[in-house]
């Protein structure tokens, strides 16, 4: 999918009557005026553009915003108070009367992060953090190493959104995870797709508790740099309850990627998500891999086949949510993924200075640009009808029209809303005799 500008969302809302006009400067302009003869002489009103205000958006000068203070229709000059720090002569906007540029910016954010939204698959794991969709913060850390995560969605030959690249500055540097939590004797898998651009990769289990690496069952390691898996089984050994997996690189300069790590108890029947799923709406399908990449024993790349997981609740505990498998279905030794809910990233932080808008213009979205538009001006609606109450007939209407192409692009483009599969109970009904 094609990312989108800050500033084309913008400009897209012209079809909306938010902006006014779209112009480029032809003529020779001041700090104090704007000159376009192509699009401001003779054809319009000379009060059309009161208490409207213009953003400058490329040339010489960009991102600022002054007001309007009159139109000279005969040359084709639009007056601003106060005057640009220099001369216009690139592209500007023209925003309906009263809309201040900078609610625009704020709007379009609020859009991304509340309105817009679509399904990715993530792994359901006990790992912290195991997903990669947080800042590393202290959930990983590095130890004769630097890691850094890779947001770039990655769809072959393995489906992940995130990924992890430890890069080594001595011979068996790490990432660890935070600690996990598990009594002896207590059986775990855990999966992890890799990439070893140099070197050797090796998973390690740590007994924290007794400051010792865990046996596990299966290969540990893999070498190449094409993505495959690592799978492996072990039991926490006696006498630890504190375990912390390690992804680590064999040589003092390798490079290794790894993808999502996928660790559960084996029989688990309870996990919970992440903490940034705060309802049950941001859960959808629940699936296992049917086939996935394994060093060793397979390398299906690419072919990774999914069966949806019937009999899975969704459980609202506090401000997060828990996933129950049903006594005849617990996990089985497989990764297994859930559909969450994911909102999209505000461009910026905030919009008080020419720089902050400059970033926001700039930054890019993978949000479709008809979706953002609509939802952005369903957000400019709702604070209009309260800033501008005189003008409240526009606004209402500008609002019912954006959540009708809302809803077109929400069908289109957000999460699909498709039945979860759940087992049927039955329910007995006494009858009464009168």
């Amino acid at each position: 999918m094609a990312s989108t500008t800050g500033q084309a969302i913008r400009e897209e809302l012209l079809k909306y009557g938010v902006l006014q006009l779209l112009g480029t400067v032809v003529g020779t302009s001041t700090s104090a005026r704007i000159r376009d003869t192509a699009r401001l002489r003779g054809a319009q009103p000379s009060t059309m553009y009161d208490d409207c205000w213009v953003r400058l958006t490329s040339g010489t000068v960009v991102d600022e915003i002054s007001k309007v203070d009159y139109l000279d229709m005969d040359a084709g000059d639009l007056y601003v108070s106060p005057s640009f720090s220099g001369t216009p002569d690139g592209t500007y906007e023209v925003y309906r009367a009263g809309l201040l540029p900078d609610d625009l910016d704020r709007a379009r954010d609020e859009a991304l992060t509340r309105y817009c939204s679509q399904w990715a698959l993530l792994p359901i794991t006990e790992v912290t953090n195991g997903d990669f969709e947080d800042a590393i913060g202290t959930t990983w850390t590095a130890t004769s190493s630097t890691i850094a995560i890779n947001s770039t969605p990655l769809t072959w030959p393995v489906s992940f959104r995130a990924s992890l690249r430890v890069t080594n500055s001595a011979a068996n540097g790490y990432a660890a995870s935070t600690s996990l939590w598990g009594r002896p004797g207590q059986s775990f898998y855990l999966y992890v797709p890799v990439s070893a651009r140099t070197g050797t990769a090796e998973v390690i289990v740590r007994d924290v508790t007794n400051g010792a690496n865990v046996t596990l069952s299966g290969t540990a390691t893999s070498t190449g740099r094409g993505w495959s898996g690592i799978e492996v089984t072990g039991q926490v050994p006696s006498g630890g309850f504190e375990l912390a997996i390690r992804l680590a690189g064999q040589g003092a300069a390798d490079v290794i990627d790894w993808g999502p790590v996928h660790f559960v108890w084996q029989g688990q029947r309870r996990i919970a998500l992440p903490a940034r799923v705060a309802t049950r709406e941001f859960v959808g399908r629940v699936y296992r891999d049917l086939t996935y990449p394994q060093r060793g024993v397979n390398d299906e790349q690419g072919q990774a086949e999914q069966a949806e997981v019937s009999n899975v609740r969704r459980v609202q505990v506090a401000d997060g949510v828990i996933l129950q498998f049903s006594d005849e279905t617990p996990m089985w030794n497989a990764p297994y993924f859930y559909q969450e809910r994911m909102y999209y990233d505000a461009l910026s932080t905030n919009y008080l200075t020419v720089a902050q808008r400059t970033v926001g213009d700039a930054a890019t979205t993978l949000c479709p640009l008809d979706y953002v538009a609509a939802a952005t001006c369903r957000v400019l609606a709702e604070w209009y009808m309260i800033k501008q109450p005189s003008e409240a007939t526009f606004w209402g209407r500008l609002g019912q029209n954006a959540q009708t192409w809302l809803d077109v692009y929400e069908r289109r483009f957000g999460p699909p809303q498709e039945p979860v599969l759940t087992r049927e109970r039955s329910v007995y009904i006494p009858q009464l005799r009168v």
